[in-house]
């Protein structure tokens, strides 16, 4: 049985008569429109959202100047509203988080950091040195590298390369609960099968972000929608414009990062 934790947001709502529209004006996701709710107007570009869902602290990385080249990481915290700026990681663009032991890495030009909530302070990791592309954890933490597009795995302070991926161009990456590798580069969407040890095309998407729900459900999102992964099929959620990363909070509410904002979709009591 598909278990999709966006069914959280609409049961929320199921006890109330929707009013059925004819014109549909909003973002539709599974027919059900949603209203944005502002969390943070920030400008130039928010990438890579992931959510540390024991403390509801969403981090992310943005652009210091409209088409800079020059970035920072960054985390915004759900519940009270606080925007941090990290400084300390050299051109921080990356962010992922292991849920089970409450660890946040972030990644930059010059390696991996351990993000400590204390201080405030990142502290580099010995034996990374890549220019980080993306991070992703699943069980350990994955990560890939620019412009050579690698994937590798960091564990026990040493990295190699994905194995059965070493020899394939990868931008972006995410492991599912069967440890089935979903990545993207520039010719599109791809998975490879852990268990019969092929690749398989799975479409021309144009990938900006990957993102886990906290039941390690697989979602993407492109310049111009967003998507759920079902093994090898592809749900297509919603469309709206100028996209730049996507989360998932622990209720199931989607999270979206767009050119100059980041906003929550709320469900209203409208359906196409």
């Amino acid at each position: 049985m598909k278990i999709l934790s966006l069914v959280v947001i609409f049961l929320a709502y199921e006890s109330g008569a929707r009013v059925i529209e004819d014109d549909c004006n909003g973002i539709a996701v599974h027919n059900i429109i949603h209203e944005r709710e502002e969390l943070l107007h920030i400008r130039n570009s928010p990438y890579q959202l992931a959510i540390d869902y024991n403390t509801n602290v969403l981090f992310f990385s943005f652009s210091n100047e409209k088409g800079s080249t020059l970035l920072n990481s960054a985390y915004l915290n759900l519940r009270t509203g606080e925007y941090f700026v990290i400084k300390d990681v050299k051109s921080g663009f990356a962010n992922a988080v292991d849920q089970k032991t409450n660890t946040v890495y972030l990644g930059g030009s010059n390696g991996i950091y351990k993000f400590n909530y204390v201080t405030r302070k990142s502290e580099h990791l010995d034996g990374t040195t890549h220019n980080i592309w993306q991070l992703f954890y699943k069980d350990d933490l994955y990560y890939t590298t620019y412009p050579d597009e690698n994937l590798y795995l960091f564990k026990d302070g040493k990295y190699q390369k994905v194995p059965e991926l070493s020899d394939t161009r990868v931008l972006l990456a995410a492991l599912d609960n069967n440890n089935n590798i979903y990545f993207s580069n520039s010719s599109g969407l791809y998975v490879h099968k852990r268990i019969k040890n092929y690749v398989s095309f799975l479409g021309d998407y144009n990938l900006n972000s990957f993102a886990s729900d906290i039941n390690g459900n697989l979602y993407f999102s492109t310049p111009t929608g967003i998507y759920y992964i079902n093994g090898q099929n592809i749900e297509h959620l919603a469309t709206m414009d100028n996209i730049y990363g996507m989360a998932i909070e622990n209720d199931g509410s989607i999270l979206i990062a767009d050119y100059e904002n980041i906003f929550r979709l709320k469900p209203s009591k409208k359906q196409c």
